[in-house]
């Protein structure tokens, strides 16, 4: 636990630095880096409320109805069969979803977008507010972000997410593979966790029960006073703005045993931003060569990779 946290233990680098290895990729940046490692209890997140004109609500629902259309008209052409049907857990606001073999992938759900970060009480002070899935694409719109602008909302980020890699016993790091259907970085490698969707909400709960879903890993296999965070992602590819919260977790179980757990679910279901697995050994050299040479930037979601070479810089001095 750091008692007296101070401004000298930050260093706030907004919007500037790109991320150089052998390899220089233009897919994110820092949007904040930690001085140190912080430990969960640290980082404080505060609910600051939100509202929507009626006019916006109705330019975000007809992009979410053709985000719908264009992502099961991709999914065609690959073969591959999505219905777009009414989401049981959406509001009335934006009631419909894409579905692949009943399960979906691509839907309303709730998130939370990051508003402001600040020093207070020894605490980093987390400030966001809820929003929905659909303003990930709707921000990208010139259309929409101009409206929206217009109403003084002009520092709404797409969702803020967590991304945790977990470490075993034998000291491999693990990393999500995403599956080919769902609708954000089909296909790339992640960490583990995802987009918050209520507020208040705390940072263990949150990735513990991640854990669960994408790896079976139960809590008391979870080293819970070892979860430690390095800073915030900006994504700058598909979604710019988006920040992902670094950080890792110990596990109580070896990499042969997470392998095991993993296996016994079957691929049709597993959750579709978690079809495989992947684990390197979590040593200077080998995740040197596995960052700058067996893979480049474009195979990771964006704050993946930031947060790797985010990781690289604060445990092994790269």
């Amino acid at each position: 636990m750091i008692a007296n946290l101070c401004r000298e233990d930050l260093i706030f680098r907004l919007h500037f630095i790109k991320f150089t290895l052998t390899i220089t990729s233009s897919t994110s940046r820092i949007l904040l880096d930690f001085k140190q490692p912080l430990p969960a209890d640290v980082l404080l997140i505060r609910s600051e409320p939100i509202s929507f004109s009626e006019a916006t609500l109705q330019q975000l629902r007809q992009h979410w109805q053709d985000q719908l259309l264009k992502k099961q008209s991709a999914l065609f052409s690959s073969g591959v069969y999505a219905e777009i049907m009414p989401y049981a857990a959406a509001g009335n606001d934006i009631p419909d979803a894409l579905f692949v073999d009943k399960k979906p992938v691509m839907w309303p759900g709730n998130a939370i977008t990051l508003r402001d970060v600040r020093l207070k009480d020894g605490h980093v002070l987390i400030t966001a507010s809820e929003i929905s899935y659909p303003f990930i694409g709707a921000l990208r719109d010139a259309a929409f972000r101009s409206n929206l602008d217009a109403t003084g909302l002009v520092n709404i980020r797409p969702p803020l997410a967590i991304c945790t890699f977990a470490i075993t016993t034998d000291h491999l790091l693990i990393l999500t593979v995403r599956g080919i259907t769902t609708n954000v970085y089909p296909g790339r490698l992640y960490g583990q966790g995802g987009n918050p969707d209520t507020l208040p909400f705390t940072i263990i709960e949150h990735q513990l029960d991640e854990l669960k879903d994408e790896l079976l890993i139960n809590r008391e296999e979870v080293d819970e006073t070892s979860f430690r965070f390095y800073g915030l992602i900006e994504d700058l590819e598909q979604f710019p703005g988006k920040p992902d919260l670094i950080g890792t977790v110990r596990l109580k179980l070896s990499s042969s045993e997470v392998q095991q757990r993993f296996d016994t679910r079957s691929l049709s279901s597993r959750p579709p931003d978690a079809e495989e697995i992947s684990m390197i050994p979590f040593e200077k050299k080998t995740m040197q060569h596995f960052l700058s040479q067996a893979t480049k930037a474009s195979d990771y979601c964006p704050p993946a990779f930031g947060g790797l070479v985010l990781l690289m810089q604060h445990e092994f001095g790269v």
